[in-house]
């Protein structure tokens, strides 16, 4: 009798196995194939893929818990889930490839959050870090104005590209230390999206660009055609020394957000294949997604960092970048 007893034991064990482990594989299925993704008008594909990188932590959470139970099969899953839904959103890191250099810039790039940030301490952390050129995004002409104002900034940031648009979540502006021309509006936002060419005194030139394509909460298709029209303007722009930063509401985990930076190099590259969120920041949840970058060609990058600046759910990022030097025709 107790042998009787025993075997149906047996036996919802080992059913409990095959239906955990079924589970581990519907879900460890679906989270690798989420990143790849791309429907439009479907806003719910790109809010759960900005949501990758925490869906690669309960994945492991979930083969803790298979491996406290031991259920071996189901941790493997789990595991090799995390793994394949995580790559798609690591920063690529471009190992060994440099070039000669003959300047060095460095770039600040932040969203204002309807120009409601303190312009005292944006004007601090500008001070601080000493950029050549600002991309302020969400900025209204007041905002603007209180910042060149605090600590001098109007004679080290002396250059600037047009008026903004009006309203708080509109305006984008190129602070820059070096003078400015050939400006122009790059397409795909109903924000301002704006750019000019540097010139570096003794370096060339380098074509800026500050960009804000809507975000895909209310609005997936605009989103997805303002990123693939940002993408058009990289690859058609002539500049062969190109930097464009901005809040591109994308983070690697987005197919189309892959595509823009196919053929650029990644700022946040120089911190690693980690990809260190920058927002929201001031929310009950932590920052979790990496949303604001700093992207270019003809340079590579040899620092970035982000910093808080209170009154935005967006942190400011910083990137230092050694410019390719220009190839000399041949004579």
């Amino acid at each position: 009798m107790s042998s009787e007893r025993v075997r149906p034991s047996r036996r919802r064990t080992r059913r409990q196995v095959i239906v955990w482990t079924s589970v581990a594989v519907v879900i460890s299925v679906s989270a690798s194939v989420l990143p790849y993704l791309e429907i439009r008008g479907v806003a719910a594909i790109p809010v759960a893929q900005a949501l990758v990188p925490l869906g690669v932590l309960l994945l492991l959470l979930l083969a803790i818990a298979s491996l406290i139970f031991r259920v071996w099969a189901a941790t493997l899953v789990f595991v090799l889930g995390a793994m394949s839904s995580g790559a798609p959103a690591l920063t690529p890191v471009h190992v060994g490839e440099a070039c000669e250099t003959d300047a060095q810039v460095t770039v600040l790039s932040f969203n204002a959050k309807l120009a409601g940030a303190d312009p005292v301490a944006l004007a601090g952390l500008i001070r601080t870090t000493e950029p050549d050129a600002v991309m302020l995004l969400e900025a209204d002409e007041t905002l603007i104005d209180a910042v060149l104002t605090e600590d001098e900034l109007a004679e080290a940031l002396p250059y600037r590209t047009r008026e903004v648009t009006p309203g708080p979540a509109n305006g984008s502006v190129i602070l820059s230390a070096y003078a400015l021309s050939q400006e122009e509006n790059i397409p795909g936002s109903e924000f301002d999206q704006v750019s000019a060419v540097a010139t570096l005194p003794g370096a060339g030139t380098v074509r800026l660009g500050a960009v804000h394509p809507p975000p895909p909460v209310w609005q997936p298709n605009g989103w997805l055609s303002g990123l693939d029209d940002i993408t058009t303007w990289v690859h058609q722009t002539g500049n062969d020394r190109l930097i464009v930063a901005g809040d591109f509401n994308a983070s690697f985990a987005h197919p189309v957000l892959r595509r823009l930076a196919s053929g650029l190099r990644s700022a946040a590259e120089a911190a690693g294949p980690i990809p260190w969120p920058t927002w929201p920041e001031e929310k009950p949840i932590p920052a979790f997604t990496a949303i604001d970058h700093i992207f270019a060609r003809g340079a590579t990058p040899t620092a970035w960092n982000s910093f808080h600046v209170e009154g935005s759910d967006h942190r400011a990022v910083l990137a230092t970048w050694n410019l390719c030097a220009k190839t000399q025709p041949a004579t």
